[in-house]
């Protein structure tokens, strides 16, 4: 017997054990949600999650009603989930693999589509409760920081694969996530944890409706710390929500959302192979950093129904981040804080129209507009060793980036077998830059980017239904490069998706995807200072996952995802995109208990080697972790969830590059076992 095979054995001879010794008086845990098969006119993926198989509920916002892959998990798949952050909730995902580089305030990584772990996930659109949150220029433009979520404040996540959305422009290459919080009810939950390294969490929300339920409020607390599993890699963080939510006719609906975050984080930096190889949880011997961050941010909603098939939505909102990075060296003894005040201030505005037309004909049309300003302030200081500033770095420096959009979409079922889809996207973008070393005012490039979508279902059988979809999309140039004097035109982007899904039993769900996407790449010529076009960088994608559930308490999940990557020309043609796993496998199963009282799940994650810098000449070998969950509960409100992450004790990296002598680590959780007591009703 196989390492793999003993741990899932010990696993299920423990569960049977607690299970046998529990008080099977209890009352038993709530029924699951009734499984149906897909609807011939709904999208053609499928929520896909192991322990449970729950297809597109006809509720669900339009934005995701698309034909392509879409995966969605649903409040029963996240509320047991005890993770360190919003961005982990994104390891069961098909397809996805999460590049945890270890501290609290920069923002980590995944891949989506083929898209790379090096640019900290600035190539996916993230939003929150339909509010982008991805930000210019911080840490990667267009990164987003998903520490600051607080993860059981997620009541749903929604995964859409590929820039196949009309809703979404810039930084839409490999997708859109949405999470999405609750507003409705009355409700309470707290979650309390403890764990390796000194993990502590403490969370609750309260929820209540008044005014014969025309008017509710939320309120969310979270206090987070942990020691972290490297030297130097303690971090904490506190978030507090309210939402206020007032429906004074029943087709109105007026809502305030706001949040308040701030961390402090160390982090243990990266370290080399011979570090890595020595002790893995060491902390980088030359270079080590941390900081803070504080967030505020509030948002205004209104959603009016105007007629039984029109639907206004208006959200007006403004987030500010104050962010600290220290650094430090013990070879050259130079201190440093490098500091950014960012503020996003954004409108938008969207109206979906309904309407039965001639034959019975089903016209669905989505149009809006959004605006969004960035208005960054940086700087660079030498400090003392406690974080007194001596002297700039580097000159203070002002940017403002503004990003028009206008969008129109439509999908017509011409019968219960067909659906068409299609949109356009017209973006544009201005901006400028003032430094404390130029007096003069420096305008960026004006941009001014047209993007299109189009794709259909065909559902022959209300059990298999097939899908195919193209979609342009585009990336400006990055970060300050921007505002350089002859900066780079948009980088275009050409898409396409085709796949199907089987669903011939209740218990039985199988789906595969096949995508392509190329990426126009231009580098300049260092004589004339022009861009030239050097080829394409291709990404081709297979994924295949399977949903089994042979038994009414069994529960049976794998994936698996190839990526074949390449560049097409230029000094590096022929050679395969560095940061990206050739392969990602995910397998788990679900069994509950015959008592009903116990649940075991078991997760396996593989992740598949990749190139470590554009040059091919290093890689990283990938890595292999088992996971495993077991949810007690002890009657409809309490439940206890014991977690037990990366069981074999694999030592392994969530993210490596290449330095100049070598691959260069940032190092991942060993074994490690936490405990959480849940109340709710």
């Amino acid at each position: 017997m196989n390492l793999k095979s003993l741990l899932i054995m010990t696993c299920l001879i423990l569960l049977w054990f607690v299970g046998a010794h529990a008080d099977t008086t209890q009352p038993q845990a709530t029924e699951k949600q009734e499984k149906r098969p897909p609807q011939a006119s709904e999208v053609s993926d499928v929520v896909v999650h192991i322990g449970e198989i729950v297809v597109k509920e006809t509720q669900v916002p339009a934005r995701i009603d698309l034909p392509g892959s879409v995966d969605v998990l649903g409040y029963e798949q996240i509320k047991y989930e005890n993770v360190d952050n919003a961005m982990d909730l994104l390891w069961k995902i098909p397809g996805i693999s999460v590049g945890d580089y270890g501290s609290g305030g920069y923002p980590n990584a995944f891949t989506l589509r083929g898209h790379d772990l090096m640019g900290h996930s600035n190539h996916t659109v993230i939003t929150v409760d339909g509010i982008p949150v991805n930000t210019h220029l911080e840490n990667a433009d267009g990164g987003s920081d998903l520490n600051q979520i607080a993860p059981d404040e997620i009541h749903r996540l929604e995964v859409v694969k590929g820039p196949i959305d009309a809703r979404y422009g810039n930084w839409n290459r490999a997708g859109v996530i949405h999470y999405h919080s609750k507003n409705r009810g009355d409700f309470a939950k707290v979650n309390t944890q403890i764990g390796s390294w000194d993990t502590q969490k403490v969370y609750a929300t309260f929820g209540k409706e008044h005014l014969n339920n025309r008017f509710n409020h939320i309120y969310s607390i979270e206090s987070y710390g942990t020691d972290g599993w490297r030297d130097n890699s303690a971090r904490e963080r506190k978030n507090v929500y309210g939402r206020w939510f007032y429906r004074p006719v029943d087709a109105l609906q007026i809502g305030l959302t706001t949040q308040l975050y701030t961390s402090t984080w160390d982090s243990g930096g990266y370290i080399s192979e011979a570090q890595w190889q020595e002790n893995p949880r060491q902390a980088a011997t030359d270079n080590w950093d941390g900081g803070y961050k504080d967030t505020n941010q509030g948002a205004l909603h209104l959603d009016w129904r105007l007629s039984p098939g029109i639907l206004l939505e208006t959200k007006l909102w403004m987030m500010d981040n104050s962010f600290a990075r220290y650094t430090s060296s013990t070879t050259t003894l130079q201190q440093g804080v490098a500091f950014r005040d960012n503020k996003t201030y954004g409108a938008l505005m969207n109206m979906s129209w309904e309407s039965s037309i001639t034959g019975g004909n089903i016209l669905r049309l989505d149009g809006g507009a959004d605006y969004r300003r960035f208005d960054d302030h940086i700087e660079s200081w030498n400090t003392t060793a406690n974080r007194v500033k001596i002297d700039r770095r580097a000159p203070d420096a002002d940017y403002l980036f503004d990003n028009y959009g206008a969008y129109l979409k439509a999908n017509l079922d011409l019968s219960h077998y067909l659906r068409i889809f299609g949109g356009v996207r017209q973006d544009w973008f201005t901006g400028d830059k003032t430094a404390d070393d130029d007096p003069v005012t420096k305008k960026m490039k004006d941009y001014d980017v047209f993007s299109w979508k189009t794709g259909l279902i065909i559902s022959p059988l209300h059990w298999f239904s097939v899908y195919g979809n193209v979609a342009t999309t585009f990336q400006l140039p990055n970060g300050t490069s921007k505002y350089d004097d002859n900066p780079a035109d948009p980088r275009d982007f050409m898409f396409w998706e085709t796949g199907f899904t089987l669903h011939p039993v209740d218990w039985l769900l199988f789906r595969y995807a096949y995508s392509q996407q190329e990426e126009e790449r231009y580098t300049r010529d260092q004589e004339t200072q022009e861009w030239v076009f050097e080829g394409d960088a291709q990404r081709n994608v297979h994924e295949a996952s399977l949903n089994l559930k042979p038994f009414r308490d069994l529960d049976l999940f794998a994936a698996y995802t190839y990526q074949d990557t390449e560049y097409t020309g230029g000094v590096n043609a022929n050679n395969t995109l560095a940061y990206i796993p050739k392969s990602i496998w995910k397998a788990g199963i679900g069994y509950t208990l015959p008592w009903q009282t116990t649940r075991c799940q078991v997760w396996y994650n593989n992740v598949g080697k990749y190139y470590t810098n554009v040059a091919n000449t290093f890689t990283y070998g990938g890595y292999e972790t088992i996971d495993a969950k077991i949810i007690h509960y002890l009657n409809e409100q309490w439940t206890i969830v014991l977690d037990g992450r990366n069981l074999a004790d694999k030592k392994y990296a969530g993210f490596v590059y290449a330095g100049t002598a070598g691959n260069v680590y940032a190092v991942s959780n060993p074994r490690a076992v936490y405990l959480s007591v849940k109340y709710e009703y």
